[in-house]
């Protein structure tokens, strides 16, 4: 438990515990308890890391658009390491249980897809920029990151679109797609590094 003790302050937003409120109420699959699970288990991962690479961890963030690690600005081999920790443990909670608990695997499968959406400052934005930096220079890597995550964001926006209208699955793909858009609105194509690890819950 000393991990946590290595976070200087933690916030909750209200909107984070609505949206817990609304998430059980609204659960007919049972998932309520695998998803907490799994979101502290991915926040741990995070955190594992950072505090192996002796990085300080001025805030821990909770609301409606996930969780938000305030650091202080990361090389980018260490951006790397700290945003793949979570996914990481998503994918081996998936392929540990994926037999024992069914709930569990699909909740973290969920968790692991939307975690490295190459979108800023998603985990996966975060990846492909700091892969993209390292290998390209600053300008090129800037194009191809916005390149990406600009096809990426009109094909989801299609394919909810189009299981709303045509295959008649309710508002929920489009509910998805927006809580996605504000979550990466405004900084999607940040001009300058933010000092913040974001990953979403």
């Amino acid at each position: 438990m000393r991990i946590w003790t290595h976070v200087r302050r933690i916030e909750i937003s209200p909107s984070f515990f609505l949206f817990l409120c609304a998430y059980y109420y609204f659960d007919p699959w049972q998932s309520f308890t695998p998803f907490l699970l799994s979101v502290v288990a991915h926040e741990f991962g995070h955190l594992m890391v950072l505090k192996l690479l002796g990085v300080h961890i001025n805030k821990l963030c909770f609301g409606v658009a996930g969780a938000i690690i305030c650091t202080n600005p990361l090389p980018y081999r260490q951006e790397l390491l700290a945003a793949a920790a979570g996914p990481s443990v998503n994918l081996l909670l998936l392929a540990l249980f994926i037999h024992q608990a069914p709930v569990l695997s699909f909740v973290n499968l969920c968790l692991l897809f939307y975690n490295l959406l190459p979108f800023y400052p998603l985990d996966g934005g975060r990846i492909l920029r700091a892969l993209l930096s390292l290998m390209l220079s600053e300008r090129t890597a800037s194009l191809l990151e916005r390149t990406i995550a600009s096809l990426c964001v009109l094909f989801l926006i299609c394919i909810a679109c189009y299981l709303t209208c045509v295959y008649h699955v309710g508002l929920w793909p489009v509910l998805i797609c927006g809580v996605l858009l504000l979550r990466i609105s405004g900084v999607i194509f940040p001009q300058k590094r933010v000092d913040k690890l974001h990953s979403p819950c």
